[in-house]
């Protein structure tokens, strides 16, 4: 069977879909149902490519669950939210800070001692809500006994120019 074959029983294919989406509630079974009993010719062009697909598909789906199954499994780490692969820091020969990414089952104790010590290395990152309430803060602090509101000590503050 030709790509040409296969594009015209694409372009059939959405055809029906189009058809009977606008007819009733779209259904797969009901497009399957239709193919198989008003056009059987055309299915058995394209009957070997189908059922590969269909197998393929199949396979494919059998493999991530075995794969999902074996690797998503519970584990120690199942309470806490760590990434299955995680950013350990180390130092390369020139003595300059690298990161490499290792599973989480891998880790060894310095490999988390290296994670803390860069986390006690930084200011911690403030979450945007956080930086906008303190600039809230910091704007409207001088109009507290003011105003009655927020919105009103933002809006002097802005008259201000604050």
């Amino acid at each position: 069977m030709s790509s040409l074959d296969l594009r015209e029983f694409h372009s059939f294919l959405e055809g029906l879909i189009e058809e009977s989406s606008r007819e009733q509630r779209f259904s797969i079974e009901k497009i399957i149902g239709t193919i198989v009993s008003r056009h059987p010719q055309r299915l058995e062009k394209v009957q070997e490519q189908v059922m590969a697909l269909g197998l393929r598909a199949l396979i494919r789906n059998n493999c991530r669950a075995k794969v999902s199954s074996v690797e998503n499994g519970p584990d120690m780490f199942g309470h806490y939210h760590v990434g299955k692969r995680i950013s350990v820091p180390y130092k390369d020969e020139q003595g300059r800070l690298r990161w490499d990414r290792k599973r989480r089952t891998e880790l060894s104790f310095d490999d988390l001692d290296g994670i803390i010590a860069r986390w006690d290395d930084r200011p911690p990152k403030q979450s945007r809500d956080r930086m906008d309430f303190d600039d809230i803060f910091r704007r409207t602090a001088p109009y507290r006994e003011i105003a009655r509101t927020i919105g009103e000590a933002l809006e002097m503050a802005e008259r201000d120019g604050r």
